[in-house]
């Protein structure tokens, strides 16, 4: 049985690096990246209009830089090199060396990449929300818990309120501005919804606490759920929901976990579990409001088979690396050492990191993003699939 200082290291450092990811990113491979083969069957270019995306740090390209999120606790090294994406000329800040899945979402639309609401100037195209180290439960419920470190660059998280109410914002300011309730609504027929993984860092802050994680899914989904009724309730009738990846196959769960808690695809078992018990409830709550909602159409983005598919076959994919971290520390099997984090002195950066499936131990590499992008777009891993609702939005049959 771990000890209580174990549980205590794992939560803090793990809500750290969900939250923000202090890579310098300075990828030695200039590399470009293909972009994500196009379905031969149906054209997606011109399909949507805009794209509306939330989550948190797998999704967001700037909030959480903008409202202060990403402090330096590495001294003045990180200060001076506060940019991400290195691979890509892209504005805003990505915990990632290069793209996300959301960046090649907007290209496989042939949608100018999203701006974040924060940094954003124009939002002709659509805007994104997703907020770094986001939760699905209150804040409130956070702050009752009483655990805090320096490693956390909040004690209480911001919560998905925050985007709900950047979102119900936008509308009034900028998006149904001067147009009627009606009409607002019919505009949104052109606009895809994207809700990004949410759920990881409820589950990294009570860990080793009292709280059952099966209430905490109970809850996570509930909230997921009532957010998406409150996207279809102002319009959205098209909209992408990400389930989430197998955090238990991150270097950081399974350098800090016992050699004898692992799964069938060689990660963390324990922590696996809990994200199984959630993607199955959330796809059963999706599922009860698709058919109340035959008006709209729900996809489920299957994270946890994408990214099993691309593991267990990553010499298949171009990954040599399947678990260890490009930027980091201490070598070994996962190239992780809480001491010396992404970007922190003594840390480095692996010489391609199109070979690796994670960058800096929580956060993945754009070519991950890109595999992932492939199944998910273009391979049936939605359900359903990504083709249908592109078919569905054209009157295709």
């Amino acid at each position: 049985m771990p000890s209580s200082n174990y549980l205590f290291i794992h939560v803090v450092i793990l809500i750290f690096f969900l939250s923000f990811s202090f890579s310098l990113a300075h990828n030695k491979s200039r590399k470009s990246i293909p972009s994500p083969r196009q379905n031969n069957n149906v054209d997606y270019k011109g399909c949507f209009s805009k794209i509306y995306a939330f989550g948190d740090s797998y999704t967001d390209t700037g909030n959480a830089h903008s409202i202060g999120g990403l402090k330096s606790f590495l001294g003045h090294a990180f200060a001076s090199r506060s940019f991400y994406g290195s691979t890509t000329n892209l504005p805003g800040h990505r915990l990632c060396n290069g793209k996300l899945v959301i960046d090649f979402l907007c290209e496989s639309l042939s949608i100018p990449h999203l701006p974040s609401y924060e940094l954003g100037t124009s939002f002709s195209n659509g805007a994104n929300f997703a907020i770094a180290g986001s939760t699905l439960l209150s804040t409130d419920f956070f702050g009752h818990l009483k655990r805090s470190h320096s490693l956390m660059w909040k004690r209480n998280p911001v919560s998905i309120k925050t985007q709900i109410d950047w979102f119900n914002k936008f509308l009034i300011d900028v998006e149904c501005k001067s147009r009627g309730e009606n009409e607002c609504k019919v505009n949104m027929n052109d606009t895809l919804f994207w809700i990004g993984e949410m759920g990881g860092n409820d589950y990294a802050r009570i860990y080793g606490s009292p709280i059952a994680s099966r209430l905490l899914t109970e809850v996570a989904v509930g909230n997921i759920c009532s957010f998406l009724t409150t996207l279809l309730d102002k319009g959205a009738k098209y909209v992408v929901i990400q389930g989430l990846p197998p955090t238990g196959c991150l270097p950081l769960d399974m350098s800090l976990c016992q050699l004898t808690d692992r799964d069938q695809m060689g990660c963390s078992a324990s922590a696996n579990s809990v994200i199984r018990a959630h993607n199955e409830l959330l796809q059963k709550r999706l599922i009860e409001i698709q058919n109340k909602r035959s008006d709209c159409m729900i996809v489920y983005a299957d994270y946890w088979n994408a990214y099993q598919t691309i593991l267990n076959n990553h010499k298949k994919y171009q990954f040599e690396e399947p678990f260890k971290a490009c930027c980091g520390a201490g070598q070994g099997a996962f190239n992780f050492d809480l001491d010396t984090l992404c970007g922190s002195a003594g840390s480095t950066t692996c010489r391609d990191p199109n070979k690796y499936i994670n960058w800096d131990g929580v956060h993945l590499t754009e070519a991950m993003h890109r595999n992932l992008a492939d199944l998910f777009f273009h391979q049936g891993y939605c359900k359903p699939s990504f083709d249908q609702l592109i078919r569905k939005k054209k009157g295709i049959q």
